[in-house]
This record gives structure tokens, sequence and C-alpha cells, in this order.
């Protein structure tokens, strides 16, 4: 073999790589050859993962991303399973924290502000905070189901 197939040789990988170098952004793009369930899967879980690790403050801003979780579409089982039991399990500690702090607030206030609506505030909060603590494992398992079949293509 000469220097011209050698030549030749090398161009012509050097083309094919090339090929595929212009492919990868195409192959690499979000959502290209996901199914619709993938997608609302995918959208889901990361809408559910922003307010996981979202501060506790400003809860306005918490809200925000529960309410986004609530509006979340969700047309398969696994789905619905796991923005249904994760959004109920947040709405109850956002609710809590919510009650938490009016009393908070009527603690710190003038003392004849604070009465026994107080209490009963600070009792429905802690209910709620126990409730949100019992029912947050069924959103981490269905959370996972949602991976799991996500993974297999839904």
């Amino acid at each position: 073999m000469g220097a011209a197939a050698t030549a030749r040789r090398r161009t012509g990988r050097l083309a094919a790589l090339a090929a595929l170098a212009a492919l990868a952004p195409v192959a690499a793009a979000p959502g290209c050859g996901q199914s619709a369930a993938d997608r609302e899967a995918d959208a889901l879980l990361h809408a559910i993962d922003v307010l996981r690790d979202a501060p506790s403050e400003p809860r306005a801003a918490r809200e925000a991303l529960l309410a986004a979780v609530e509006r979340q579409p969700a047309s398969t089982p696994p789905a619905q399973r796991a923005r249904d039991a994760c959004a109920r399990a947040y709405r109850l500690l956002l609710d809590a924290t919510a009650a938490e702090a009016r009393v908070r607030a009527l603690l710190a206030a003038p003392a004849a502000s604070a009465g026994p609506g107080a209490l009963s505030d600070l009792a429905a909060a802690d209910a709620k905070i126990k409730e949100s603590a019992e029912v947050m494992p069924a959103c981490a398992e269905a959370l996972s189901a949602l991976r799991r079949a996500a993974r297999r293509g839904m």
C-alpha cells in the first residue's frame, strides 16, 4: 500500500468520525426517542426533586413548587401514584409549617393576642407533621416505582 492509499483510508475514517460527531447532538437531545409517557415521567420526577431540594423558606416559593407538582400531567398509573402521594405528603408538610408560623407570630405578639386558637393551631400543625411523616414513605416508594417504570420505557 502506498502513501495515497493510507491517506484515503485516514480521510475516510476522519469523515466517518466527523459524521458521527455531527449526529451526536441530535442523538443526545433531550426527549429524542422518548415516548410521551417517558417525557411526562421525567418532568414529574424533576418537579418533585426540585420541591424536595428547595429550602424551607421562603414558604411562598415552596408553595409555588408544590403547585407545579400538583399541576403536572400524569397519564400512567405510576406517574399518578407518584404525583398524588408526593403532593399529599408535601401539602401536609407545608400546611403544618404555615400553621407553626402563625403560632410563632401569635406568641411573639403581645400576650393578649395569643388565645386558645393558638393552641389548636399548634395541635393541628403537629398532627399534620405526623401525618406527613407517615405518608412520605409512600411518596418515596411511588417515586422509585416511577423511576423503574421509566427505565423500562413505561
